[in-house]
């Protein structure tokens, strides 16, 4: 398996309070362990079970993933800043890998 990649997608300035757009995707079969390899047995589950996202160090969103989630899970959503800051991006796996980014956001 190729090592997953997270990717995000966030404007660069916003204006305060006003909701934006959050996109992020991250490249990961998410095996249920329900699935058979070519010599019949179970591969492992190993799917991304947490997805979080903090500004400025404080959580903002979070959701939980269930077996059932696509493969390259999308998530997107909304949120409104008060002011400029970082928003920092965290994928955690069954195996306990976790796979983050980070952007600076400019509240113009």
């Amino acid at each position: 398996m190729a090592k997953p990649r997270p990717r995000i997608r966030v404007p660069k300035s916003v204006e305060a309070g006003v909701p934006f757009k959050v996109r992020t995707r991250i490249t990961h079969p998410m095996h249920t362990g329900l699935q058979r390899d070519r010599d019949g047995n179970l591969v492992p589950r190993q799917i991304v079970n947490r997805f979080r996202v903090r500004y400025n160090g404080e959580e903002a969103f979070s959701v939980d993933l269930e077996p059932a989630v696509s493969a390259d899970p999308y998530i997107e959503f909304e949120m409104a800043v008060p002011a400029s800051g970082l928003l920092e991006f965290e994928w955690v796996d069954d195996d306990g890998s976790v796979y983050s980014l980070s952007r600076k956001i400019a509240v113009g």
